[in-house]
């Protein structure tokens, strides 16, 4: 074979090496999501655990997304924050709000969206709640939630883009030497009637597209196999 076949073969082997690899790493990274649906679909399956045991299974760095966490306490809904969202095409807000467990641990919870019109309480008194209230959330850690385009927070306005517990705490006025949850609750979605704000399905966050990758990675090492044998047979002809 001549220089030039030479180099091709050795080009076409190395581009291969790296495609099947890369596509191998994918299948990994497949296995790993999977074990992670597979955990959360179980967490979110299973019956509740309290705030307390949240709160020692996250000391303990244990592993505590999508558990289910049931709390009783009173809302705070004068320190009411609001989350820039849509629903349905809808502009509005989803509407945290920090709520007081009768263990006096303070945590926020998403309690749903509302249309923009509707930021006001006034003009949705029945939307907050009074006295000691049960509830039962979806725990969210939302660890390095802000996106690469996503506009900084406006705690001014008191309009969040993205989840910054410790300043939605701060901004909540809620006392530096106060027991804090360092994760967030989402209600989810019920089967009665729908009142404000509106549950929404929590952000699962665990897109898993890993297999199309690998699927990619291997047909681009098919393609550049075939694409290299006809440059072959090509040079071959030219020196004939």
């Amino acid at each position: 074979m001549t220089g030039r076949v030479w180099q091709i073969v050795i080009a076409t082997v190395l581009g291969v090496a790296v495609l099947i690899g890369l596509g191998a790493w994918q299948l990994q990274r497949l296995q790993w999501k999977e074990a992670l649906v597979a955990e959360r679909d179980a967490r979110l399956d299973a019956a509740p655990v309290s705030l307390d045991q949240a709160l020692k299974d996250f000391d303990a760095d244990r592993s505590v997304e999508f558990l289910k966490v049931a709390a009783s306490g009173a809302f705070q809904h004068k320190a009411e924050l609001f989350m820039l969202a849509t629903e349905g095409g809808v502009p509005g807000f989803q509407v945290v709000t920090p709520f007081v467990s009768t263990d006096g641990v303070i945590v926020l919870i998403d309690r749903g969206f509302i249309p923009e019109p509707l930021k006001d309480p006034a003009k949705r008194p029945e939307s907050q709640p009074q006295g000691e209230v049960s509830v039962v959330g979806v725990l969210r850690r939302h660890v390095k939630s802000r996106g690469p385009f996503t506009p900084d927070n406006d705690p001014e306005a008191n309009i969040w883009y993205w989840w910054d517990i410790p300043a939605m705490l701060a901004h909540a006025s809620v006392a530096p030497d106060a027991r804090v949850a360092p994760f967030a609750l989402h209600l989810p979605p019920g089967e009665g009637p729908k009142t404000l704000p509106t549950p929404v399905a929590v952000d699962e966050g665990l897109t898993n597209n890993h297999l199309q990758y690998a699927l990619t990675w291997f047909a681009l090492a098919g393609l550049l196999i075939v694409m290299s044998g006809l440059l072959i047979r090509q040079t071959l002809r030219k020196r004939d």
